[in-house]
């Protein structure tokens, strides 16, 4: 967003910075994503930065034993690959989806949707890498952009 205003900017980062506090307390989420390795590589920082930020998702991914998998660039056409998706289970609710484009977002709690949507996202599981590998990828990237040596 490029042409937003400084406190729509400020707005946002702030909701997220708090968001990501989450991860921080005693208990914190479970929490297991799925990125493409575009993520990685296309920088979004100068080289130090992105170095340490992916240093930082490392970090707390291991510290909260969060699940990351990592699709490979070299995958072809994926479930999913078309937008974002998140799933969101309670213990006392039904799971609902949240889907994400660049200008809006929506909730979906339709359950045949939500259940194509999961089977959507277990599809896209199936190609990525496993979380050991995907860890792997994302130290090699981090110490990548600190040598730098990162891909684009």
């Amino acid at each position: 967003m490029p042409r937003a205003a400084d406190e729509t900017i400020e707005t946002l980062v702030a909701a997220r910075m708090g968001r990501a506090k989450l991860f921080d307390g005693e208990c914190p989420p479970d929490f297991w994503a799925v990125l493409d390795e575009s993520v990685l590589r296309r920088p979004a920082l100068p080289a130090p930065q992105m170095a340490e930020l992916l240093e930082y998702i490392a970090a707390v991914v291991r510290r909260t034993r969060s699940i990351l998998q990592i699709v490979p660039e070299t995958t072809a056409a994926h479930a999913l690959m078309m937008g974002m998706a998140r799933f969101m289970t309670f213990p006392d609710a039904p799971p609902v989806v949240y889907v994400e484009s660049l200008h809006s977002g929506q909730l979906i709690d339709f359950p045949a949707l939500v259940k194509e949507y999961r089977r959507s996202y277990d599809l896209l599981r199936a190609v990525a890498l496993p979380p050991e590998a995907s860890l792997a990828l994302l130290d090699a990237a981090a110490e990548d952009y600190r040598d730098g040596k990162q891909r684009n």
